[in-house]
């Protein structure tokens, strides 16, 4: 048997040795192959047969600091093909060089590892970097050792993660080809676990997002049809106060006027009336009434244009494209969260400085453009109501502007605490999000994503920088 001293011996002369197990693993070529099924290994084809190599081959290592081994286990393996594909065979003499070996070939099967090479433990300290540092289950090692006294098989089998275990004497050409073919099909088991993982996890996950989805848009659906029953609620009754404060203003003035005209035409008022006009001070009365009226007026005024904004922003009515006004949906939204701008005994008020530009109208989805606004404002103010910045003003700027002659561009920004780029990368992702367990599914911004990229053809971005604030762009084909 060779030892390890001589095989340094060997390659300090750099001629190859062929020790008796070396003899036996090239000379015995008849033994039958067992383990074999008819589908997986078809006859050795002919060197000048190229067909083989017009698929993608089995990647095999030799780690072995023997010049002999490598070519006795290459002779051995000549021609061999498994599952309609060749062998490629990687070769290195160290476990430095094998750790190279397996940086640049990440799709390795299997390797045959030597255990004592520049070390006496250089073969056990590859099997932990590959199943530690690289957390490489994949490849399939075989263990095959000159020395066992060097690493005792029970020892090796307790403490470190190979898939086989071999003297070189138990390594004839028969058992090579079939630990070769064991080790093919346990790696081709492996990938095919794990791409059916990967298969299923992508699908729970589409699942997942497919289920917040509906949730979300039916959590907006309920929501536009409680502002829509809301609007209606409030539209009637205003409507009725609205039409008749004209009325009550004409009303006014004519009673007014009789008043008037009975002071001019009553020489000697009865001294109780006298009394009562000196009580109402009837002159600020009629100038006072007027104002009042006006500010009925305006208030009924200001009342109807809620309700109209928030049947703009529910949109109920229209499920298809249509060409709106940017602005009008920013600002039906802006008008759904005022309760949420107004300072309270937690945070001061949140300032929104607009710089509209003009726009053209924009075919799209109006309602599910809503949703887009709603979302990246509503981010904004709990950014701004959560920040411990009391010197910086919390303020949320919004920009329109043509980004060209077939685009608008909306930006959405605030002076919050920003984001980290690692953070910022991640926003549009499903189920992420930064809020505490509860308070978010991480589905919102996703959603948004969503509903610009592929149901409107536009871009979506996210600009952040810590303590400077978080921007969203969002660019939409007119």
């Amino acid at each position: 048997m060779t030892t390890y001293d001589d095989k340094k011996q060997n390659n300090n002369n750099t001629a190859p040795i062929q020790d008796e197990d070396d003899e036996q693993l090239l000379l015995v070529e008849d033994d039958e192959l067992i383990l074999l099924e008819d589908d997986e290994i078809i006859p050795l084809v002919e060197e000048d047969d190229n067909s083989s190599l017009q698929v993608e081959p089995w990647k095999i290592m030799i780690v072995d600091d023997d010049l002999a081994v490598h070519q006795a286990t290459k002779l051995a393996l000549k021609n061999f093909v498994f599952d309609g594909r060749p062998l490629l065979l990687l070769e290195a003499f160290s476990g430095s060089e094998a750790k190279k070996l397996i940086l640049e070939n990440p799709d390795i099967a299997f390797i045959l590892l030597d255990v004592v090479m520049e070390t006496n433990d250089a073969g056990l300290n590859l099997v932990r970097y590959i199943r530690e540092e690289l957390n490489n289950r994949r490849i399939q090692i075989i263990l095959r050792t000159g020395q066992p006294g060097e690493a005792p098989e029970e020892y090796v089998i307790r403490n470190y993660e190979i898939n086989d275990y071999r003297t070189k004497v138990e390594l004839t050409r028969q058992r090579l080809i079939t630990s070769t073919i064991s080790a093919l099909r346990a790696y081709r088991n492996v990938i095919a676990v794990e791409e059916k993982s990967i298969e299923l996890t992508k699908t729970l996950k589409n699942l997942q997002q497919t289920q917040l989805q509906l949730i979300q848009t039916e959590k907006m659906s309920s929501l536009g049809k409680m502002i829509a029953g809301i609007a209606h609620e409030i539209n009637n009754p205003i409507t009725f106060i609205s039409g008749n404060i004209d009325y009550a203003r004409e009303y006014v003035s004519d009673l007014l006027a009789l008043i008037d005209l009975y002071q001019e035409n009553l020489s000697v008022p009865v001294a109780a009336i006298e009394e009562k006009l000196e009580d109402l001070d009837l002159e600020f009365l009629s100038q006072d009434l007027e104002k009042l009226l006006d500010s009925m007026q305006t208030g009924s005024d200001r009342i109807s244009k809620i309700v109209l904004g928030l049947r703009n922003f529910s949109r109920l009515d229209e499920a298809q494209m249509k060409q709106v006004n940017i602005h009008e949906g920013l600002e039906n939204t802006l008008l759904i969260l005022q309760h949420r701008l107004i300072a309270n005994g937690s945070y001061p008020e949140i300032t929104v400085v607009k710089n509209y530009g003009k726009l053209l109208p924009v075919n799209c989805y109006a309602n599910q453009l809503n949703q887009v606004f709603l979302e990246i404002f509503t981010n904004a103010i709990d950014i701004l109501t959560t920040s411990k910045d009391v010197e910086k003003k919390p303020t949320i700027f919004i920009t329109t502007e043509m980004k060209d002659s077939e685009t608008v561009r909306v930006s959405i920004a605030d002076n919050g605490i920003g984001m980290s780029e690692n953070i910022c990368k991640r926003v549009f992702d499903p189920f992420f999000t930064t809020k505490p367990v509860g308070e978010g599914t991480g589905l919102g911004l996703s959603i948004s994503y969503q509903i610009i990229t592929e149901q409107h053809k536009g871009e979506l971005q996210c600009i952040s920088q810590l303590e400077k604030g978080t921007e969203f762009i969002i660019d939409i084909p007119i």
